[in-house]
């Protein structure tokens, strides 16, 4: 019988032992989502991820490559920026130099109209001249292009100074006074833009080499801001938004935005930053005026020819965004198609997958089916060779069980019938052994019978479930069942629970001695008396079930301790399994037996329940009659 205990269909039946846990695997199995929804968001994930990488990849080298263009775009408009600068003011340098020059300046004998014609014709051909001035060797304006301040003493000014021996050439200033002089009287005036000047002068000298005083001209600073917004909107194509500021020799902001107009720059402006190229000519950084960040380049005017120049620095910016734009654009279509691909790359997988997982679901549906050892239904074909692999598996696993089942049926007929063929030679020989011995042995062998008759009838059960297990009720009313009579005098009370072989013969012992006990000496030996099995199912708090059962007899004669112990009180001592689990107590009310026993978690092909080990599989071995 141990050979049947050991078969496959226990892992089967051993589910059965406890109702209340749970019997179906899928609802112990963990949420899992299907196969089509982890193919399309793996590979739409991927594709994504992809992109997103590509994205920044190439957005980080464009930005760098960008950057150095742009700073490159910068640095050269302020370099034509500056060199028109020099190039403008070296013009407006040789024109007042020309002019002084001429034979109706330098004669000392020409009229005041005649020197002033000379002066207007200039203005006239340059209008960003304010006014020009031939100043006496005294340092008075002695003639004037407009007529204005002639006969003021500008003896103390720098550029009557610095003329008096070579060209001198001043820079921005403003000029409050000649406002007014110049300004017209219009309901505007106070609101427009102060007036700026750089100094122009010469040394005027006759023939002979005499000094005759200086010519001076005045130059309004419009005419640079004009240069500078004709070259910003020029850049409005491929530049747009780009700034250009002008600062003096220590950093006074003489042309840029309002904000920073007349201020001095701080050097960490222009030197602070991140470099983008080599050289340093241009960066990006913060600026004071704003919080954003500014690609910026720079260059310095340093005159032309004779012209020494005035040490201006040309700066040109353009926010951060603005110039790095395109990569922004390109950033985000490369996003963009990275996402498309994504999401078809995920519309791809979801079909494909579809075609996957449904054989893979069909092919689950024919393996548990297999699992509750019904027909396997008609296998998919399958789309990959691993699908095919398995439907082969699953088709060779269910002849293989159909062949080990139909072996292992022989075998449980085979050994049923040679159990039954035992006991009724074994009851046989015990008839014929005692047959003589008089009438002390009459009782020790129908108690035998007894014991063996109580065996066969459990053997009967466990023949009927093909030895996976028995039903303890079953088991209980089984056995019950002969002491009876016509009024149930033994109650059965407790879960239905499904018990291992072992267990099973073990439980039909001990209930055939406690009834027959009963019988004899019990509260069954008197009308009144009654007696009833209980039993229960605790389960501990790391999983571990036990079985506790107890058997109390009531309404019977007085209780008394036996003198001696005999082979079925050994055996119920022994309970289920062994080493002293059970208890007997003879109390005044009655008998009451109690046992138990730890039942496996789950019944496999090689259960816990083998180990407990109890008088049945004694006398299984041979050693149940010690």
């Amino acid at each position: 019988m141990q050979a049947v205990a050991r078969s496959g269909p226990v892992a089967a039946a051993g589910s059965q032992a406890d109702p209340a846990a749970p019997t179906d695997p899928v609802r112990r199995r963990p949420l899992v989502p299907r196969l089509r929804l982890v193919l399309a968001l793996g590979f739409g994930t991927l594709g994504f991820l992809a992109a997103l990488a590509l994205a920044i990849l190439v957005s980080r080298e464009a930005t760098r490559r960008l950057e150095a263009e742009v700073g490159g775009q910068l640095a050269e408009i302020a370099g034509q920026m500056a060199r028109s600068l020099d190039l403008g003011m070296f013009e407006r340098w040789r024109d007042i130099q020309i002019a002084a020059g001429s034979d109706r300046l330098r004669d000392p004998g020409t009229g005041t109209e005649a020197k002033r014609a000379v002066m207007e014709r200039l203005q006239a051909t340059y209008p960003a001249y304010s006014i020009i001035g031939l100043i006496d060797p005294d340092g008075r304006i002695a003639v004037t292009s407009t007529g204005a301040l002639e006969g003021a003493d500008v003896s103390g000014r720098d550029y009557f100074q610095g003329a008096r021996e070579r060209p001198f050439v001043g820079d921005v200033h403003p000029a409050k006074l000649l406002q007014a002089v110049l300004a017209p009287k219009t309901p505007d005036a106070a609101a427009r833009e102060p007036l700026r000047l750089l100094d122009l002068a010469t040394p005027v000298r006759a023939p002979d080499g005499r000094f005759l005083g200086v010519l001076a001209a005045h130059l309004d600073w419009t005419w640079a801001r004009d240069m500078a917004r004709i070259l910003e909107g020029s850049l409005r194509s491929h530049r747009g938004g780009a700034e250009i500021l002008i600062l003096s020799r220590d950093g006074t902001v003489l042309l840029g935005p309002a904000a920073l107009q007349g201020s001095r720059l701080p050097e960490t402006v222009l030197s602070g930053g991140r470099p983008l190229d080599p050289q340093g000519t241009s960066r990006l950084g913060p600026w004071p005026d704003s919080t954003a960040s500014y690609l910026s380049a720079s260059a310095r005017t340093t005159g032309y020819r004779d012209y020494p120049g005035l040490g201006w620095q040309v700066v040109v910016r353009q926010t951060e965004d603005r110039a790095l734009a395109s990569v922004a654009a390109l950033r985000w279509n490369i996003l963009a198609a990275g996402s498309a691909v994504a999401l078809a790359a995920a519309m791809l997988a979801w079909l494909l997958a579809a075609l996957i997982a449904r054989p893979l679901r069909d092919l689950a549906v024919a393996a548990g089916a297999l699992g509750r050892d019904a027909p396997l239904p008609p296998l998919p074909r399958a789309i990959v060779r691993e699908g095919a692999m398995i439907a082969d598996a699953l088709t060779g696993a269910a002849d293989e069980l159909a062949r080990r089942a139909e072996a292992h049926r022989l075998l449980v007929d085979e050994l049923n019938h040679r159990v039954k063929n035992t006991l009724a030679t074994v009851q046989s020989m015990a008839a014929q052994s005692l047959k003589n011995l008089g009438d002390g042995a009459e009782a020790g062998r129908e108690a035998f019978e007894a014991r063996l008759l109580s065996l066969s009838r459990a053997h009967d059960v466990l023949t009927r479930e093909s030895w996976i297990g028995a039903d303890l009720r079953g088991i209980a009313d089984q056995a019950a069942r002969p002491f009876q009579g016509a009024a149930p005098r033994i109650t059965l009370d407790g879960p239905d629970l499904r018990l291992p072989p072992e267990m099973a013969l073990a439980l039909t012992m001990i209930l055939h001695e406690l009834c027959t006990n009963a019988v004899k000496y019990g509260a069954l030996s008197v009308p009144g008396g009654r007696a009833a099995l209980g039993w229960a199912l605790e389960t501990a708090p790391g999983g571990t079930r036990t079985l506790r059962m107890t058997w109390r007899e009531c309404g019977g004669p007085p209780v008394a301790v036996p003198s001696r112990r005999g082979f079925g009180t050994r055996l119920l001592e022994r309970g289920f399994a062994g080493r002293d689990s059970a208890t007997l107590a003879y109390e005044p009310d009655g008998l009451v037996y109690a046992a138990a026993a730890p039942l496996p978690a789950a019944l496999g092909p090689e259960p816990a329940a083998l180990r407990m080990v109890g008088p049945v599989g004694d006398i299984r071995h041979g050693r149940g009659l010690d």
